[in-house]
């Protein structure tokens, strides 16, 4: 693939690309702009904010705002996140809330919910479509949905006037990969041999238990919990709330218990009980970049 050099533009973890702004430019109202998986796709959003900060810099366009003006769509949005629905909402759910926002902003911030037709609606979710994608369209286009209704709430718009419910989306193709517990139990011994233990257990957790990647990932002492027969976790689905109580095979108990022992601390009763690759600090501080396998390892 052929290599651009934009300004501002850098690649981490090796394949994402972001437009990353200065700090005199995050002053003027910028920011950290993720462009997805580089390429020409990514490259094109990066020069389209280049574009817009070199027109700023020559007096052309106007900062990005931070204070967005009264009763517009970034106004709104301001005001839900300081009310207690959100706060009520899970923390997986306000996550799709602001990623979702984040295709928004841009476009319908600084206008009020009134000026918003479907013409705009329509141009804005095609260049989702070709940029980024079907996946992030579709959430862009759920969240502009739901936030819709709540703008119509706060009587800045019409209810039940949402000109987007013209526009047809595409849906993301469902997820259809399937394993065998022989599989599963290769994985986890795989994982386990590489020194990521902690992953060796989530996978032997998520497989007993159906819980989600992210339930297994932050369980804690306190949610475990044994009967005369069983031995497993109880916990409260972040995604509904709903309560759920998934029981550990004979040899994933062992599995967790040898884990824990290796950690060699005793975890508090709200600790996470799996911990990430490479958490203990390196010689210089921070985490490490590299470790042997093989090592004595207590993480993911």
């Amino acid at each position: 693939m052929a290599k651009i050099k934009l300004k501002h533009y850098v690649i981490r973890k090796g394949k994402y690309g972001y437009w990353l702004p200065t700090p005199k430019m995050v002053e003027a109202g910028f920011e950290c702009i993720s462009c997805g998986t580089d390429g020409p796709d990514a490259w094109a959003i990066a020069r389209q904010w280049e574009d817009r900060w070199q027109e700023f810099r020559k007096g052309r366009e106007p900062p990005r705002l931070h204070v967005w003006p009264k009763d517009s769509i970034g106004d709104a949005f301001t005001r839900y996140r300081k009310m207690d629905a959100w706060k009520r909402k899970p923390p997986r759910t306000r996550e799709d809330w602001e990623r979702g926002w984040t295709f928004i902003e841009p476009y319908f911030a600084d206008l009020p919910p009134a000026d918003i037709t479907l013409e705009l609606l329509d141009d804005w979710y095609g260049r989702l479509l070709r940029v980024r994608g079907v996946d992030i369209a579709y959430r862009a286009m759920k969240t502009w949905r739901s936030l819709y209704n709540v703008m119509a709430g706060m009587k800045l718009c019409p209810p039940k006037a949402d000109p987007s419910q013209a526009i047809r989306r595409q849906t993301p193709p469902p997820r259809h990969q399937t394993w065998t517990e022989g599989e599963v139990v290769r994985m986890v011994k795989g994982a386990w041999r590489a020194g990521y233990r902690g992953l060796a257990c989530i996978i032997a957790v998520a497989w007993d238990t159906s819980f989600s990647p992210v339930d297994v990932r932050t369980l804690t002492p306190a949610q475990a919990m044994q009967t005369a027969q069983e031995w497993g976790f109880l916990i409260a689905r972040t995604k509904s709330g709903e309560a759920a109580f998934g029981t550990l095979s004979p040899r994933t108990q062992r599995l967790v218990l040898a884990y824990i022992e290796s950690l060699g601390v005793t975890l508090l009763d709200d600790a996470p009980i799996f911990r990430s690759r490479g958490f203990e600090p390196g010689p210089k501080g921070g985490r490490p970049r590299e470790r042997k396998i093989g090592a004595s390892s207590s993480s993911v």
